[in-house]
């Protein structure tokens, strides 16, 4: 919490502080893999949808958050919007990793990851 005195009153040996300012976020970053869901079986395009919390989406350049994609390991792709993302994928087993990025491009949690099939 970002916060600046406004007021010191000093009392004898007591002292009162006033307190002014706002909360920079009262929830710790989070997000969770909504779709596709673990083991499942989907077609292609498969659609990655993913809930986070307490981060702000968008430009590293304007001081936002960002997701980093990876498809089976591969190379990262960085997603700058939130929304439904739509993957052209081949049949068969397929591991989607996901992690939360800062602006400057470092995670700020752990990578989640969901394995599922495409028909």
């Amino acid at each position: 919490m970002k916060v600046r005195i406004t007021q010191f009153i000093a009392i004898g040996s007591m002292a009162l502080l006033l307190f002014s300012g706002d909360a920079l976020s009262a929830t710790s970053p989070s997000f969770t893999i909504q779709s596709p869901v673990q083991g499942a079986i989907v077609n292609s395009p498969v659609i990655l949808q993913v809930e986070v919390q307490g981060a702000k989406i968008g430009q590293p350049i304007e001081g936002l958050d960002h997701l980093h994609l990876s498809v089976d390991g591969g190379s990262e792709i960085a997603i700058y919007r939130n929304g439904l993302l739509r993957l052209p994928l081949a049949p068969g087993k397929h591991t989607l990793f996901v992690e939360l990025a800062g602006p400057t491009h470092e995670g700020l949690l752990p990578p989640e990851s969901v394995t599922f099939t495409v028909r």
